[in-house]
């Protein structure tokens, strides 16, 4: 099979040759049911679509009610990744709130908070506010044929190499061990860590990575983050889309792997 780890935090390493985060990407989720009351989890899953300023987006909203989006506009069968946003939410009664952060590719940082209305497992529509400026999303899941969010994830379905390039154009590389061992390199900065599926035996990764020293842009320090894998639609090629934290820096990358 040919998938996608996406592992989606206030730094993005994406890998692959396809898109993440647009209408076509392959995923799709179920989460928690609904309630009169707030509590974690009613809105977890993965949602996909786009905004009002014309990028395409995908999400993942956490058991905890954790938020994670990237976003950027698609060309053919590839992504070209804008950025990444961020943020501690809480879902109750159809409503989703969260106070978030947005690392654009510059170096950008803004701070904003989302706003949405979900049906838990099928949809998740709001906006988005930063400053004075608004920005609405519609997202929607895709079939479990393409991803299925209550499946436990596989470290089977990541493990191997992959290459690609960074949110900036730089070229990196990724291996992914079989016990879920990760290490990598981009322009001179190695990096090595783990990868673990998520104790909550939905479809998503934890992601723990530590950088070496110069120059590496975080050196001697350690991020963390979480991932998703999922089918690409063209069924032939598997990409991975990586991201992790090292308080407010933000980095990503994307590769890909074929067969």
């Amino acid at each position: 099979m040919n998938r996608l780890l996406a592992i989606i935090s206030a730094t993005v390493l994406v890998l692959g040759g396809s898109t993440l985060v647009g209408c076509g990407s392959s995923y799709s989720s179920n989460g928690s049911g609904g309630g009169g009351q707030n509590y974690a989890g009613q809105a977890q899953g993965v949602y996909s679509g786009t905004s009002s300023n014309g990028y395409a987006f995908s999400t993942i909203v956490l058991p905890n009610d954790k938020f994670y989006a990237i976003y950027g506009t698609v060309a053919g069968n590839a992504l070209l990744l804008s950025g990444l946003i961020t943020g501690q939410g809480t879902s109750g009664n159809g409503t989703y709130t969260a106070s978030v952060s947005d690392f654009f590719y510059t170096g950008t940082k803004n701070t904003g908070s989302v706003s949405a209305t979900y049906v838990a497992g099928a949809s998740l529509n709001g906006s988005l506010t930063e400053s004075s400026a608004t920005t609405t999303f519609t997202g929607a899941s895709l079939p479990t044929s393409s991803f299925n969010y209550n499946t436990p994830a596989l470290l089977s379905d990541i493990s191997g190499n992959w290459s690609g390039t960074l949110l900036d154009g730089m070229s990196t590389t990724v291996a992914i061990s079989s016990n879920g061992n990760v290490t990598g390199s981009s322009s001179g900065c190695s990096f090595s860590g783990t990868v673990s599926p998520d104790s909550s035996n939905k479809n998503f990764f934890d992601v723990s990575l530590k950088f070496a020293g110069s120059p590496c842009a975080a050196p001697n320090q350690t991020a963390t983050g979480v991932g998703v894998d999922y089918l690409l639609s063209n069924g032939v090629t598997h990409q991975l889309v990586a991201g992790v934290t090292v308080g407010t820096t933000f980095f990503d990358f994307i590769q890909e792997r074929l067969g």
